[in-house]
């Protein structure tokens, strides 16, 4: 099968299940699983699985793999999902920035002026 045609096959849901485990696991620790990890995560006992899982999503554009070295896959623009901005998230950043002393008036104010943004298009 053509590279292009293997491309636009949407992912099964194994697959799936496997893209969504390594996205979360970089975004929680900053590097990627091994595979034994993938397989731990999802419960499933073969690593020859999960190891074909994770050559189709390469080869379909999901990931990148460096050889000669573990740790080594990355998530490409194809898989990655638009961030989502919630309140909680706002929330947690307000308090990252160590405003400490806001009141809850502060933050529903910021909360609603983003929201009309949003929905106004001001903001994207």
């Amino acid at each position: 099968m053509p590279a292009r045609a293997i491309a636009d096959e949407p992912l099964t849901r194994r697959q799936q299940e496997i893209y969504d485990f390594i996205r979360l696991f970089i975004g929680d620790n900053g590097y990627s699983p091994t595979i034994r990890e993938i397989a731990d995560g999802i419960m499933l006992a073969s690593s020859s699985t999960v190891h074909s899982h994770v050559n189709s999503l390469i080869r379909k554009g999901y990931l990148t793999h460096s050889s000669g070295g573990v740790r080594t896959l990355a998530l490409t623009k194809k898989g990655k999902r638009p961030k989502v901005v919630t309140q909680a998230g706002i929330i947690k950043w307000i308090k990252d920035q160590g405003i400490e002393e806001t009141h809850d008036e502060v933050i529903y104010n910021l909360l609603s002026d983003l929201q009309e943004g949003i929905q106004t298009g001001r903001i994207c």
